[in-house]
């Protein structure tokens, strides 16, 4: 028979107690396995730590407070792009040539390589590294007393060289000297570990340990940063974060002194310039004065004059404007240059198109800006660099056609002005020549010292600015060795693993629960059986091996398995009190319906009624065997009439016990058990004994005994404790519902564990039940569970 599969739906205490009692084991072992794993896991995965460094970033401007003007490097802090410039390859290759790591040292284990951060029994002081493709190549060190011997393999050739300690060691490839640091740890380090170092470029180091930084905004009103960088080398960490922070510092200190020194040398140059031209006009105005011994023209002419100087003052700021924009022209290139774009905008200040252009190149300064920003971490092929590259080409071609429309109306005011001015100088030429000439060079000296003075102001008030105007970037929180890693975290990773343990244990055992297919106990079999089934008793596990089934109630009437069955056969009466012939049946082999048949029989001759035996599981027999006695003749040859079945009948040593033995194996059992044959032969047992015991085939096998079933008195239904599946239930109600069986009884045969047999102790005969147990920790803990 099958097993079907069955599915535990509602709770139930006695096969929760089974399932704890017999697969406890199954949680201790999950977690005992995860909780290796974990140890496992965390002895041989190399621990990552972390170290981090905050920063503050803060402009200080003083000469704002006492000129009320903002330096040109005074601007808002823009903290987005300080993030990208620290997270930049620029500023972490700076950092990387400020530690210094050229040579990187490591000891091999046998499962582990560390790397060792100024913390090797070793050190290489590298000299010249000849042979560029050697980076990144391990080389083998090996020390014997003050003997170095370094072997590595480049270019799928082996080269092996060697030296003293402390003394250079040049190849063709390089020239090094190593040093020992610690003779006695040297020695001990080189039993156990592989000794080798690599060379470095700044280049490696980076893409190596770039992607390890991280750096974000704590808190964007404070202007605070962190930085923070992780790696196998908790000393590394902390020396890495301070030079970034540092790098950066200095790195932003340049960029603004650079800026500040370039104006004010564009303001030198402009100055000297000037002060030549301003020279050289006074020297006229005096030189002339001096010719024509003129000291002051005459008032009447001052109104011309005046005019004419106005006009003439116009005319050199239109054109000394187009002097700007010819200059903002040719600083705008195809590609324009992200310094020239800068330094347009000191040359734009106090001019007409200032506040028309400068928004516009402060735009395109942003943009390549950004543009070389991002050069740092990607290719020109990046998507965002052709956006950026259109974007700088469209505003280039916007600022130029702005520059030509200013040029243009400019232009066109100029050549008013020289209209309007040539209509003055034809009234002054009329005047006397001394005259139009002393104004004409007046006009020069007044304009350049005009020029002058504005400029010269100007470098007072930005060399005033950029005096009192510091950068206040400064470290919050300096960072230090972390000696605890940051992963793995041992606790959370055994915190994990135990209760994912736990759960897969519980879940485990829920599934076992859930698919939980045996009839253990009384109150099980009672819970599934339908409800016209009759329950007779139960049966106890015997603890005495048997190799057949045996009869024992003679051998021990006051046993707790003689005091089941006596219960048994007064249950009989109950069912049917004028019974006479009972089969015995069960879903399959193994169940113990022999020996209740055997015993049961035995049972109820001891109680005074003739009884027969009859074994009809002609495919198993085993009656014979528990009557030491052979199977030659019986129930097969009587139905098919070779002998009387009285031939078969035979002796038992109990009194009014009778039995009759299967016999020889029959080719077709089924149609024996179902002829007119056994019917009349069970018609002539009844009259001559009282009550017939059958040992009927498993019908969960075969169909044979269901005729049997249906026409005894007292058809009962064999299950076995811990044996029997509860799928076994279905047979049951299909031989009720389908073979239409009526009274229908059952047995339980084995069971073990049920508090409320347990007791039943006779004389000395307690080997027939189970003996209690003594309490565990675990009964002590779940209790009534694991009892």
């Amino acid at each position: 028979m099958a097993d079907s599969f069955f599915i535990t739906k509602d709770f139930d205490a006695n096969v929760a107690r089974t399932i704890i009692r017999r697969k406890w084991w199954i949680p201790v072992l999950c977690v005992g396995i995860l909780l290796l794993t974990a140890f496992i896991y965390l002895r041989y995965t190399k621990p990552v730590y972390q170290s981090s460094i905050l920063i503050q970033l803060e402009d200080q401007d003083n000469a704002k407070q006492l000129l009320d003007i903002d330096n040109v490097n005074s601007k808002s802090e823009d903290l987005n792009s300080n993030v990208e410039l620290l997270r930049s390859q620029l500023l972490f290759e700076r950092a990387l040539k400020k530690l210094g790591v050229n040579v990187s040292l490591y000891h091999q284990g046998n499962i582990l390589t560390e790397e060792k951060y100024l913390t090797s029994v070793f050190n290489v002081q590298p000299y010249h590294l000849m042979d560029s493709s050697l980076i990144n190549v391990p080389i083998n060190v090996q020390f014997e007393n003050k003997k170095v011997e370094l072997d590595y393999e480049l270019g799928g050739k082996s080269y092996k060289t060697e030296g003293n300690v402390n003394e250079h060691i040049i190849n063709e490839h390089f020239d090094v000297v190593i040093k020992i640091v610690n003779p006695t740890d040297l020695k001990e380090n080189s039993k156990e570990n592989k000794l080798f170092f690599t060379f470095n470029s700044v280049q490696t180091m980076s893409a190596r340990f770039l992607s390890n930084l991280k750096v974000q905004i704590v808190d964007p009103t404070a202007k605070t940063i962190d930085i923070s960088f992780s790696a196998y080398n908790p000393r590394f960490c902390a020396d890495m974060v301070n030079a970034m922070a540092e790098s950066f510092f200095e790195y932003d200190l340049e960029q603004k002194r650079q800026s500040s020194e370039k104006i004010l040398r564009f303001i030198d140059v402009q100055l000297d310039s000037l002060s030549q031209e301003l020279k050289l006009s006074k020297d006229s105005l005096v030189g002339y004065q001096r010719k024509v011994q003129l000291s002051d023209p005459d008032m009447a002419s001052s109104e011309l004059s005046s005019n004419a100087n106005r006009m003439q003052d116009q005319l050199f700021e239109i054109e000394e404007e187009l002097s700007g924009l010819n200059a903002v022209n040719s600083r705008l290139s195809k590609e324009p240059n992200r310094l020239e774009i800068y330094r347009l905008l000191p040359e734009m200040l106090g001019k007409s198109y200032e506040s028309a252009l400068s928004q516009q190149i402060e735009d395109l300064h942003s943009m390549l800006a950004r543009k070389e920003d991002l050069l740092f971490s990607v290719t020109e092929e990046n998507p965002e660099i052709k956006s950026l590259n259109s974007k700088i080409t469209s505003r280039t071609s916007y600022i130029r056609k702005s520059v030509a429309a200013i040029q243009s109306r400019l232009l066109n005011n100029a050549n008013v002005l020289r209209s309007k001015l040539s209509k003055i100088e034809g009234n002054l030429f009329s005047m006397p020549e001394k005259k139009m000439e002393f104004g004409r060079l007046k006009g020069i000296q007044e304009l350049n010292d005009k020029y002058f003075s504005l400029l010269t102001e100007k470098k007072v008030m930005y060399a005033i600015s950029d005096a009192g105007y510091s950068s206040s970037n400064r470290i919050l929180k300096r960072a230090e060795i972390n000696v605890n890693p940051v992963k793995p975290n041992g606790s959370r990773i055994y915190g994990a693993f135990l209760g994912f343990g736990i759960l897969l244990g519980s879940v485990l055992l829920f599934l076992s629960y859930v698919r939980f297919n045996e009839i253990n106990y009384t109150e099980d079999l009672k819970k599934l059986l339908p409800k016209s089934v009759f329950h007779l008793g139960a049966i106890p596990l015997l603890k005495q091996d048997m190799d057949f089934s045996e009869l024992l109630v003679h051998k021990s009437p006051n046993s707790i398995v003689s005091e089941s069955l006596r219960n048994i056969r007064t249950n009989l009466n109950f069912v049917y009190p004028e019974y006479q012939l009972i089969a015995i049946s069960s879903s399959v082999s193994g169940e113990g319906k022999t020996f209740i048949a055997l015993n049961l029989a035995a049972i109820v001759a001891m109680s005074g009624k003739k009884t027969v035996l009859v074994d009809l599981d002609m495919r198993k027999p085993k009656v014979h065997l528990a009557f030491d006695n052979d199977n030659v003749t019986g129930m097969s040859n009587a139905l098919i009439n070779e002998v009387h079945w009285k031939d078969c009948v035979k002796s038992s040593t109990i009194e009014n016990l009778d039995f009759i033995t299967a016999g020889p194996t029959p080719p077709n059992p089924s149609e024996l058990m179902l002829s007119k044959q056994l019917a009349d032969i069970f018609a002539e047992l009844k009259e001559e004994y009282d009550v017939i015991v059958v040992d009927n085939p498993p019908v969960g096998v075969v169909s044979d005994g269901v005729h049997l079933l249906s026409v005894a008195d007292i058809p009962i239904y064999v299950f076995k404790s811990h044996f029997s599946k509860r799928s076994f239930i279905e047979r049951v109600e299909e031989l009720i519902d389908v073979q239409k069986i009526k009274g229908l009884s059952v047995i339980l045969n084995g069971e073990v564990g049920n508090r409320k047999s347990y007791g039943y102790n006779y004389g000395n005969e307690k080997y027939f039940e189970s003996e209690p147990k003594k309490k565990t920790l675990l009964s002590r803990i779940f209790g009534r569970w694991i009892s």
